[in-house]
């Protein structure tokens, strides 16, 4: 670890601390000054990835002949960047969660008879089954049925309904699974290095590594600010004799941009990154 000395902080602008709460400013050292150890800068990239897969359904070439829409034939799957964002420190790496399609039983829903039927006749039986549980809500809805039905009641027929209807339109419209993935990069930034190509996000892979350039590059970039002039540093004159040492510690900040879009800013100033040390008349 670098080390630098610095205890007095004389001029001190708000900022995102580090390991030892060094601030943007002006240092004095020399007097009561003790060593600080300055610590490399750790920052996070964590990057939320979806993943929805496709699957038809198994009558979906008689969707348009029994229900009058077309439904999807081919299986698919694509993956989207939900969010980028950037901060302070190192994260642990967290589990994928996948949201599953509710449990089905071997037996479908449309399966009410031990009658052997073709596809076609299992699907135009489904269709059948749809259109009377859209009845049946109409009738409980209505008041034309179910009259002891209210209440709590109704509301889970309702429901079950709902139900039943989705598991039979899902037979031709088919069904969609969702994942989504946390990917989480712990970059240790370096005083000489201003640009780090984390990794790449491709539309067809996801998160690739940084070589794969079939994806768009996630970048941090890093920035010191200008020295600022402080009023308290007076310069030596020919004829001054006794100087004191200072060093400006400026603000650094760190930029995660993903393809040309800025997705987050974290700021912190660390002696490692741009400290200019001055010789100036001490401050009283």
């Amino acid at each position: 670890m670098k080390k630098i000395f610095a205890i007095l902080a004389l001029v001190g602008i708000a900022t995102v601390g580090v390991a030892q709460n060094i601030k943007a400013g002006l240092y004095d050292k020399q007097g009561n000054a003790v060593v600080v150890e300055a610590e490399p800068i750790v920052v996070n990239v964590t990057l939320r990835v979806a993943t929805e897969h496709f699957t038809p359904g198994v009558y979906a070439r008689y969707a348009q002949k029994y229900l009058g829409k077309r439904a999807t034939l081919s299986e698919y799957s694509s993956i989207e960047l939900l969010d980028g964002c950037l901060t302070l420190g190192s994260a642990e790496k967290v589990a994928p969660q996948v949201e599953h399609e509710p449990y089905s039983l071997p037996l479908p829903l449309n399966k009410v008879s031990a009658t052997v039927q073709t596809t076609e006749e299992q699907a135009a039986a489904t269709a059948e089954m749809i259109f009377s549980l859209r009845k049946h809500r109409l009738d409980l809805i209505t008041g034309e049925a179910g009259e002891n039905v209210f209440g709590a009641g109704l509301k889970a027929a309702l429901d079950e309904i709902a139900r039943m209807e989705k598991e039979c339109l899902d037979m031709f419209y088919g069904s969609k699974t969702t994942t989504e993935e946390i990917h989480t990069f712990n970059i240790t930034l370096s005083p000489d290095k201003t640009e780090y190509l984390v990794c790449r996000f491709s539309d067809d892979a996801g998160v690739v590594a940084a070589d794969d350039l079939s994806g768009k590059p996630i970048v941090l970039k890093v920035e010191t600010a200008p020295h600022k002039e402080y009023s308290q540093l007076q310069p030596l004159g020919p004829k001054d004799k006794v100087s004191a040492e200072y060093i400006i510690v400026p603000q650094s900040k760190c930029s995660l941009i993903i393809g040309a879009e800025l997705k987050g800013v974290v700021e912190f100033a660390s002696p490692l990154y741009g400290a200019k040390s001055v010789t100036a008349l001490p401050i009283k």
